[in-house]
């Protein structure tokens, strides 16, 4: 849990929060990390899959990786962000190796990166990186599911659209840090350019459905919260629903305002 100030021109991250629940796990496979550098504030987070404990080793195995590269690399964004991607699963095939099994403990990571232009960021599978601007939410790096295969085959008319929305396998991983080659890395190099009044959200997967449940009030609502108010009204509204298999929920905010 951290919120300190964090300047750069034109604006401000006035506010950082991070916090998570278990939901209705027993046990808690999300980690995160907040690393400040010379030039580049990051939040990184890693949702674990795995069994028990699996998933658990595997998310930290790959924040530990992902913040020594960034610690010890000095180049630019997108050279630094994508050395951490491949120490973070280097990381994990190491975890993998200590456990001698031969099971499917990986993880996702999601690492934005906030420095003097605006935002860059980087990730592998389906956790999310959010902004909430102007009272409307948007979804900004590329979830690695199968979701996305599915709307192409639909689009081309080889499936129905129907076909495609319920597809038990919808929601499947195309794409994770298992110690083994990754197949999709989104690595957004160009500057993403941010402006006071913005929420940027870092979040697992379990915190999207309650927010795509939130209406436009709602939306209006978490605009006027602060970044540790936010993260406490999501949170509480996760615990609040008690959904019966509520996914374990993490969830970065960082508020920008004038500098």
């Amino acid at each position: 849990m951290t919120q300190q100030p964090f300047s750069q021109e034109p604006f401000l991250v006035s506010g950082l929060h991070g916090d998570q629940i278990l939901g209705a796990r027993s046990n808690q496979q999300d980690s995160f990390s907040i690393l400040a550098g010379d030039d580049a504030l990051v939040l990184v987070l890693a949702d674990g899959m795995g069994g028990y404990t699996g998933g658990e080793l595997a998310s930290r195995a790959a924040i530990e990786g992902f913040s020594q590269a960034f610690e010890r690399e000095n180049r630019s964004p997108g050279k630094r962000m994508k050395a951490a991607v491949t120490a973070a699963n280097e990381q994990v095939r190491t975890v993998r190796k200590k456990r001698g099994k031969e099971d499917e403990m990986g993880t996702t990571l999601v690492a934005a990166w906030i420095g003097l232009e605006g935002l860059r960021w980087v990730s592998v599978g389906d956790s999310l990186l959010l902004l909430i601007r102007e009272e409307k939410m948007f979804l900004l790096n590329d979830l690695h599911q199968y979701s996305a295969e599915l709307e192409r085959m639909a689009d081309e008319g080889s499936i129905s659209r129907e076909e495609a929305l319920n597809h038990p396998s919808r929601h499947s991983l195309t794409s994770a840090l298992m110690g083994r080659e990754v197949p999709l890395v989104d690595l957004r190099e160009e500057c993403f350019p941010l402006f006071p009044g913005d929420r940027l959200l870092v979040a697992s997967d379990g915190v999207g459905p309650y927010l795509d449940s939130l209406g436009p009030a709602g939306m209006r609502y978490l605009s006027m919260l602060s970044a540790e108010e936010l993260v406490r009204s999501v949170l509480e509204g996760i615990n609040r629903d008690s959904a019966p298999n509520q996914d374990n929920a993490t969830l970065i905010c960082a508020e920008i305002a004038e500098a």
